[in-house]
């Protein structure tokens, strides 16, 4: 079942936070700078985490969170100044 996640980090090196940036992009929406919003099951999510954006970090410099958001939290999320909460396509291209 899919669930809204809130993935954030903070990455010490330019490098590192631009190869993460990308991995992160190909699935998620970029809503801020550092943090996006994923619709993702919970096994595509552990997928995603375990081979590939955990492999990118370095965790003795790094962080990075995963927030899951409730199902009612959409439909509560008050944008002001940017585009509503990411809705998903029906398909993704891959």
């Amino acid at each position: 079942m899919t669930k809204l996640w809130l993935v954030c980090y903070d990455v010490a090196d330019d490098k590192r936070r631009t190869k993460l940036a990308k991995l992160i992009e190909q699935r998620c929406q970029r809503v801020q700078y550092s943090v996006f919003e994923c619709p993702l099951d919970e096994k595509a999510l552990t997928q995603q985490l375990e081979n590939r954006w955990l492999k990118v970090i370095k965790i003795s410099e790094d962080n990075l969170r995963v927030y899951p958001l409730d199902s009612t939290a959409k439909q509560q999320t008050r944008v002001y100044g940017s585009s509503p909460p990411y809705e998903p396509p029906d398909y993704l291209i891959l």
